[in-house]
């Protein structure tokens, strides 16, 4: 496929034919996107906290829950009561048995 074969203004006349299709698709989106803008992002902030989480080998305890899949009852508890207090997980880092590290952040108002 050089510049001069005759495969290369097909392909650039598709291209162009697809793009055209795409730029209304692209207004429409962006469209979307403000209409639905939310507004508390600009009147509220955000809090964050760090957590660390023991692994199992510093004493987590693991348990099979109802649907067969094994969970640390420890950390599951410590999880539970930060949601209730607003807090929502970002990230978390760790591997497998070793212990984890919790991003956390929860809505203030200004």
């Amino acid at each position: 496929m050089k510049p001069g074969s005759r495969f290369w203004p097909t392909l650039i006349g598709h291209w162009t034919v697809v793009l055209r299709r795409q730029i209304p698709l692209v207004f429409i989106a962006a469209a979307l996107i403000i209409a639905t803008h939310d507004a508390r992002a600009e009147t509220a902030a955000w809090e964050y906290k760090v957590v660390i989480l023991q692994g199992v080998t510093a004493g987590g305890t693991i348990e099979k829950d109802a649907h067969g899949i094994y969970v640390d009852i420890k950390r599951t508890r410590a999880l539970n009561t930060l949601a209730a207090e607003g807090w929502e997980v970002v990230t978390v880092t760790g591997a497998v048995a070793t212990d984890h590290t919790v991003y956390l952040r929860r809505r203030t108002s200004r």
